[in-house]
């Protein structure tokens, strides 16, 4: 259903109007822009770059391409570790950090030491102890970050009071602060540089990209609102005043490489952990595409690979998902819209949407017949993203007065109800899950969530393969592993590999070694390989039973597991080694079940034989007796 469930933005027509204007004016003249800088990608990558009036810059497979090819190796301009894992990963290497705890007076909310009272904290073992804003593996790293993170300190010391006090979100502060550092690092004249971004087959040739490839990429300056720019503009002249005056740039620039930032970063997991980075040749060429072929991976060193999902014929745009593609396509068109700027229209976002499996991502069934999804066409196309930025309500005035229809029977219901239902459904699922997230309360939770699952699946309210259904039995099944119930984290886990893994209806909802899944895959075969040798002592025919079960789910799992981390990691890496030891232990566990099984059924057949021939023998026996006697009395 395309409908409408996310919040209203307020915006200002007549502040904008003008921005509508420019950007219009900016629209006519158009260039093919230039791909010198970037054509060393060919010589050592299966690509080639492109550059047109339609699609602006892109690449294309240079020849076919298997799933699983490297395309490119590119290294961040900058990055930096997300707040939620500050201290998790060194800020120069991105390597893991090991903590080590240690004891320290306890303070108030003003700073103020609280006599007599003491902490235990998690430390790592270097930081800066001026800023207390980076973190590192070892001193020899803090060394070699010294230079870049100088131009950082004593801005970063002040930068969450300046980020809270002028409402701008820390991490963009961070961002421009990085970026900066790397301009340091690179040059005074680092932006005026034209030289070509050195790439390579291997991470070690491979250079971090120039800051001069930065200002290359799209601002989108003019579809921030007024007021966030105003905000970020006073941020910023607050934090350049705290960076020495050799590495400090106009405020001017300081506002467009913070919107270049916000609009053109990459979030990747490093090691388990959040980190953004800005890569310039991924961002410029690699356009996003709701049914991607490739996909991006973090590695150390601020380092992004990406790799094909899929088989991918010669000449071929290559894509990436900038947005997790298990969601509702209005979802994902409203995050990209607020976070890159554009209003996807991808195949998969243009086709009908009765013939697209995106009517299951918000799904509601049928109250008549329960079986066929409630079908709202949309019919208002975006022209003019200015126009959609400035007022984004016009996307809610779409539904008045309409009606969805089932795809299986005539039912008919006004599309307004049905956005009430899905949106008295994403308020049951929020408060749900807040009990988790604010309270902590693991029982309550798996109540409410339970609670959730029965009153629209059980109910069928909602389709099995509605999303909102999906991430509940995720989250189910994290909560039931934390209470030790792995049974039922067990249960929970099955339903979300099968479903995601594509029912007949909902196939191609996600790629078939889509990373999210292949993690899916890999937890459900650990906690069923560790259910087998908890049960190992049960030898009852239900223990067995549900043993076999396990077996098969861990087996199963863990192929699909190792085949996608081998696409998506490679072959060679530590990622399919690890899928590829716990498929060789499942692969161990069933052969020694089969070999005991067949044990016990040989123990069974002399019995059975036994058991089958003793009456026949007695039964000579009795007649011979009788021959006897007859014999005798004759």
């Amino acid at each position: 259903m395309a409908a409408t469930t996310e919040p209203i933005i307020d915006a200002n027509a007549a502040n904008n109007a003008t921005a509508v204007q420019a950007s219009k004016k900016k629209k006519a003249k158009k260039t093919v822009a230039d791909n010198t800088k970037y054509l060393g990608i060919e010589k050592v990558m299966p690509v080639t770059i492109k550059s047109s009036h339609a699609k602006g810059r892109h690449a294309v497979a240079a020849k076919d391409l298997p799933a699983g090819t490297l395309i490119t190796i590119e290294k961040a301009s900058s990055f930096i570790v997300r707040n939620q894992s500050f201290i998790n990963l060194c800020h120069c290497c991105l390597a893991s950090i090991q903590l080590k705890v240690q004891t320290r007076p306890k303070v108030d909310e003003q700073g103020k030491q609280i006599e007599g009272q003491v902490e235990r904290v998690n430390v790592p073992p270097s930081s800066c102890t001026k800023c207390k804003m980076a973190a590192y593996c070892s001193e020899t790293c803090k060394k070699a970050h010294a230079e870049e993170h100088g131009v950082q300190c004593d801005a970063l010391a002040e930068c969450n009071k300046i980020s809270t006090h002028h409402n701008v979100p820390l991490e963009q502060a961070r961002g421009v602060l990085a970026l900066i550092g790397r301009r340091t690092v690179e040059g005074a004249d680092a932006q005026s540089k034209q030289e070509p971004v050195v790439f390579g087959a291997d991470a070690k040739d491979v250079k971090p990209t120039s800051y001069s490839c930065v200002p290359d990429l799209n601002a989108n300056r003019h579809y921030i609102e007024r007021n966030d720019i105003k905000n970020l503009q006073a941020a910023l002249k607050d934090i350049l005043a705290l960076v020495p005056e050799s590495s400090r740039i106009p405020l001017s620039e300081a506002v467009e490489i913070a919107c270049i930032f916000h609009t053109n970063n990459h979030m990747l997991v490093v090691n388990g952990h959040p980190t953004l980075g800005v890569f310039p040749f991924s961002s410029l060429y690699l356009q996003h595409n709701c049914n991607p072929n490739c996909v991006c991976i973090g590695g150390s060193n601020g380092t992004m690979y990406v790799r094909t999902l899929t088989d991918v014929p010669a000449n071929t745009d290559l894509t990436i998902s900038y947005v997790d593609l298990y969601q509702p396509r209005e979802q994902r068109r409203r995050e990209l819209l607020l976070t890159r700027h554009f209003w996807c229209k991808c195949r998969r976002c243009s086709t009908l949407l009765s013939q697209s499996v995106d009517r299951f991502m918000d799904g509601i069934l049928c109250g008549d017949c329960k079986k066929g999804v409630m079908i709202f066409e949309e019919t208002k196309e975006v022209q003019d993203i200015n126009e959609l930025m400035t007022d984004i309500s016009a996307l809610d005035q779409e539904i008045q007065g309409k009606f969805a229809e089932c795809e299986s029977c005539p039912a008919k219901i006004e599309v307004t109800k049905l956005v009430d239902i899905l949106k008295a459904a994403i308020t049951d699922y929020g408060a749900a899950h807040i009990v988790l997230q604010q309270q902590g309360d693991l029982p309550k939770a798996r109540h409410q969530l339970e609670k959730f699952i029965h009153d629209y699946e059980v109910k069928h309210i909602l389709h099995p393969c509605n999303a909102y259904l999906i991430n509940t039995y995720i989250t189910l099944s994290r909560v039931c592993t934390q209470l030790g119930d792995l049974d039922r984290a067990i249960r929970y886990s099955s339903i979300v590999a099968e479903r995601m893994r594509g029912p007949p209806e909902c196939n191609n909802a996600v790629p078939k070694y889509y990373p999210r899944l292949a993690e899916y895959n890999m937890s459900l075969g650990d906690m069923c390989l560790k259910q087998i040798k908890k049960k190992a002592a049960n030898k009852t025919p239900a223990g067995r039973s549900i043993t076999r079960r396990y077996l098969k789910e861990a087996k199963t799992s863990l192929e699909s597991a190792y085949k996608a981390r081998s696409v998506i990691f490679g072959e060679n890496s530590q990622r399919a080694a690890d899928a590829k030891k716990l498929l060789g232990d499942a692969k161990k566990e069933h052969d020694e079940f089969v070999k005991s099984t067949e044990k016990k059924k040989q123990k069974k057949q002399p019995a059975v034989a036994q058991a089958t021939t003793a009456p026949a023998q007695q039964q000579q026996q009795n007649q011979q007796n009788q021959q006897q006697q007859e014999t005798a009395s004759a």
